[in-house]
């Protein structure tokens, strides 16, 4: 699972073949690919090279309509490739598992702007709850991953299980995780540079 990559080419590049190299049977990306100090071409040519199953954040919907054009290192243009596979990307995406169906997503659901951290407790987790309501109530839906936030996570939420794949940007720390759903485990690399090194798991239990 690959977290926002916000044009890190060079670190998305690392991150596949690592996951491919540690079993990996699927590669998701959760959006926000655009943005950022790289170059957004070459992060869409990994991921269609690698038919890396990837849904839009906010900033591509901010890329796409001309919004938001004013913050640091947004990307002004792309060529008209990498232009259509962004306008293709659905908002969403719905994984059958040998545990349960697992929902893609950037924010909670269909909202790429919902935050949902850590520490979201109390009347936060109170505004998070119109988004992650419906989730909870689909009886099939036991994982759901998402990104927007910057922060790796796992949380439980009455058999849901939440985890944020995180970032490759620098506003992280950077990284990426392979989801293991039989061994209840999430494996975590972080980024030394553009070095990933393994780090502790994180238990789905």
């Amino acid at each position: 699972m690959i977290g926002d990559v916000h044009c890190e080419d060079q670190r998305l590049a690392v991150s596949i073949a690592t996951l491919i190299e540690a079993g990996a049977q699927t590669l998701i990306q959760v959006g926000d690919i655009v943005d950022g100090r790289g170059s957004p071409e070459r992060c869409v040519e990994l991921l269609k090279a690698h038919d890396v199953q990837t849904i839009a954040g906010n900033h591509e919907r901010w890329f796409l309509t001309g919004e938001m054009r004013q913050l640091p290192e947004a990307t002004l243009e792309t060529d008209e490739p990498t232009r259509a596979f962004l306008q293709a990307l659905p908002s969403t995406r719905r994984f059958e598992t040998p545990r349960g169906d697992l929902l893609v997503c950037h924010g909670v659901g269909e909202s790429d702007m919902v935050n949902l951290r850590p520490d979201t407790r109390g009347y936060g987790l109170q505004s998070v709850m119109p988004a992650l309501r419906p989730l909870l109530l689909d009886d099939s839906l036991r994982f759901m991953i998402g990104g927007h936030t910057h922060q790796r996570m796992v949380r439980s939420f009455e058999g849901l299980r939440v985890i944020n794949a995180g970032t490759l940007h620098d506003h992280g720390p950077a990284g990426f995780i392979l989801l293991d759903v039989e061994a209840d485990e999430v494996r975590c690399w972080d980024f030394e540079g553009d070095v990933a090194v393994q780090t502790d798991s994180l238990s789905l239990l």
